[in-house]
């Protein structure tokens, strides 16, 4: 550990060049390095902007900033840093805690103690539930995300997914406490004419066997006359998608709250390709898929939720959407070369689809609880 180690909360800076801008920016190339380290690329670090916009208080959450830093001051180097992530709508009792240390501090004891400032300031919050995510390549595993042969592995309590046993954030989880709640794929497909023609003929068979639907696309806000179904679907994904070992309150959508979250993307520079489901004889939403794209990553995008009300499964809704978001992505976003996703290890039914339409496994995300 750095003889004069010190540990400080920081303000979350308006801008780039407000005070606290050039921590932050510091912050932003620890999480670089480490996803270069870990994945080989930094496609799911967003630019500094984008995160410092995500970053901003909402009446829906509000971030904390903590660093580590090897001396006295504000020009000592920042060598390990943690994002807290504090709801303020729904799960008022837990916190959500992104921690990076630099390679060359790591089982200094660097970690723990920021570990420690930051579970300080959730008890003092009142949160009693942390939550941590870490994202890791397959290592030795395969591209349909199964370890390989002699693999040491983890699984969470569900028996689904895995993450490499010795893996550094696997290891400081599990010392510190945490309990592996959920592992998610993440999977990764080119967007090339191959894989256009795929998502062609998937959309085609599910036409096929949908009929009494129609689908519409939009990017930007949600038309004012979607709104309230849209609202309902969303509020589904946190009821609908197995949650594995993790413990959460289902959030309340409306009108507010999506016009809210849609201006913060707007500052964000991110935009958003959805395609919806109709029922043709009620004009009622369904179905639902979301493709984004990051200012200044526009060769990247990532999909967001995709749901089918139960009662409208079973007609190949979500391959429907999904297929033709693609294509419509495919159009609207011409500059995007590679699409990220990423499905819970218990979801079959979604892996199924993703992989239709070419994804490959490249890597797991641990969700890690501690009470």
């Amino acid at each position: 550990m750095p003889s004069q180690l010190t540990i400080e909360d920081l303000p979350v800076p308006a801008t780039p060049d407000a005070p606290g801008g050039a921590d932050f920016a510091a912050i932003q190339q620890l999480f670089r390095d480490a996803a270069r380290e870990e994945l080989g690329h930094e496609d799911l670090v967003s630019s500094d902007a984008v995160q410092l916009a995500r970053l901003q208080p909402s009446p829906y959450g509000r971030n904390l900033l903590l660093v580590a830093r090897s001396g006295i001051g504000a020009t000592a180097p920042v060598i390990a840093a943690a994002l807290v992530f504090l709801p303020q709508a729904e799960n008022l009792n837990a916190a959500d805690i992104d921690l990076v240390v630099a390679p060359a501090w790591r089982r200094q004891g660097v970690g723990t103690r920021l570990l420690a400032r930051a579970t300080e300031l959730c008890v003092r919050e009142g949160r009693g539930i942390l939550n941590g995510y870490a994202e890791l390549s397959l290592s030795s595993g395969d591209s349909v995300g199964a370890p390989g042969p002699g693999m040491e592995v983890m699984a969470p309590e569900s028996g689904a997914g895995w993450v490499a046993a010795g893996a550094p954030s696997t290891a400081f989880a599990v010392v510190h406490g945490f309990t592996l709640g959920q592992v998610e794929r993440g999977s990764r497909v080119d967007v090339q004419p191959a894989t256009a023609a795929v998502a062609d003929r998937l959309e085609l068979d599910a036409v096929a066997v949908s009929r009494g639907y129609d689908t519409v696309t939009w990017t930007g806000p949600v038309p004012d006359w979607a709104v309230e179904d849209y609202c309902r679907i969303i509020e589904r994904m946190d009821t609908d998608p197995p949650p594995g070992g993790l413990e959460f309150e289902p959030s309340s959508w409306d009108a507010t709250r999506l016009r809210t979250m849609e201006g913060r993307r707007q500052r964000q520079g991110t935009t958003s390709v959805v395609t919806v489901a109709r029922q043709a004889a009620t004009g009622k939403l369904v179905a639902y898929t979301e493709l984004v794209v990051f200012a200044g990553r526009e060769e990247v995008a990532f999909q967001e939720g995709t749901l089918v009300l139960p009662e409208h499964r079973g007609h190949r809704l979500g391959q429907l959407v999904k297929a033709r978001n693609h294509r419509e992505l495919a159009r609207l976003q011409p500059l995007v070369e590679r699409i990220y996703t990423w499905n819970a290890a218990e979801n079959a039914y979604m892996l199924r689809i993703n992989e239709a339409l070419g994804f490959t496994a490249c890597l797991v995300e641990a969700a890690w609880t501690r009470k």
